[in-house]
C-alpha cells in the first residue's frame, strides 16, 4: 500500500513538473496532466478533426472555423445553405455539357454539392466543400468586388485552391489540388467571368518536394 501511494505522489509531482515546463501555472490533479481546456481552444482543435461527422451541418460548422484559422476570411453572421444534387444536375447548371465538377458555389442560391461527395466521412471531400464555403466567404466580404467580373472570379479562384491546400496540409492528406485553367480572359467566358470548362472538378495531384 505504501509503495503504491509513493507511486502516486511521483506521478503527480512528474505532471507538475510537465505542466510548469509547458507555460501552464494552473492547478494540476492526480487524475489528468492538463487543466480543463478554454472552450475555443477545443473549437479550433476539432476544426481540424477529420473523423466521421454525424450530420453535414457538423461538418458546415467545422469548416467555418478551419477557414477563419488558414484565411483572412471572418466566419459569416450565417451559414452558407448545401444542396445536395446528382451529377447531371450540376452539369445542366454550370457546364452546359458533359464535365467533371463536383461542386458550385451560386451567390444568392448557396453550394451545389454532387451526391457522390461524401464530407461527412471522407477528409478529401470535405476539402472540395470547404474551397466552396471559401467562395462564400469571400462573397459575404466583398473579396475582390471591386475587380471586374473576370478578374473578381479568378482572383476567387486561386485563393479558395490556397486555402483548400492550407487545409489539406493542415490535416495531414497527401492531396494538392491546383488551377489547372486559363486566365479568365480566355475565350468563352461568359457575363460573370466564369469559363464553364474550369470549374473545380476535385481532381488532385500528390504533393510535390518544394509543397
Amino acid at each position: 500500500m505504501e509503495l503504491l501511494r509513493l507511486f502516486a505522489l511521483a506521478a503527480t509531482a512528474a505532471l507538475a513538473s510537465s505542466a510548469a515546463l509547458a507555460g501552464d501555472t494552473g492547478a494540476v490533479s492526480a487524475y489528468g496532466a492538463y487543466n480543463q481546456p478554454d472552450a475555443r481552444d477545443w473549437v479550433v482543435a476539432h476544426a481540424f478533426d477529420t473523423s466521421p461527422a454525424s450530420s453535414l451541418d457538423q461538418v458546415v460548422r467545422q469548416l467555418s472555423v478551419a477557414i477563419d484559422r488558414l484565411s483572412g476570411h471572418r466566419p459569416p453572421k450565417t451559414l452558407p445553405v448545401i444542396h445536395r444534387v446528382s451529377h447531371a444536375e450540376l452539369e445542366t447548371y454550370v457546364c452546359e455539357t458533359n464535365c467533371a465538377i463536383k461542386a458550385w458555389y451560386k451567390p444568392g442560391e448557396g453550394i451545389f454539392l454532387d451526391n457522390s461527395l461524401m464530407p461527412e466521412s471522407n477528409a478529401f471531400d470535405r476539402s472540395i466543400l470547404l474551397h466552396e464555403m471559401v467562395h462564400y466567404f469571400q462573397d459575404m466580404s466583398g473579396y475582390y468586388r471591386d475587380a471586374s467580373p473576370c478578374d473578381r472570379w479568378l482572383q476567387r479562384e486561386l485563393d479558395a485552391y490556397a486555402v483548400q491546400n492550407r487545409y489539406l496540409g493542415a490535416i495531414g492528406n497527401p492531396h494538392r489540388v491546383a488551377y489547372a485553367g486559363n486566365n479568365c480572359h480566355a475565350a468563352g467566358v461568359m457575363n460573370d467571368g466564369i469559363l464553364r470548362r474550369q470549374v473545380f472538378s476535385g481532381a488532385t495531384r500528390d504533393i510535390d518536394a518544394e509543397d
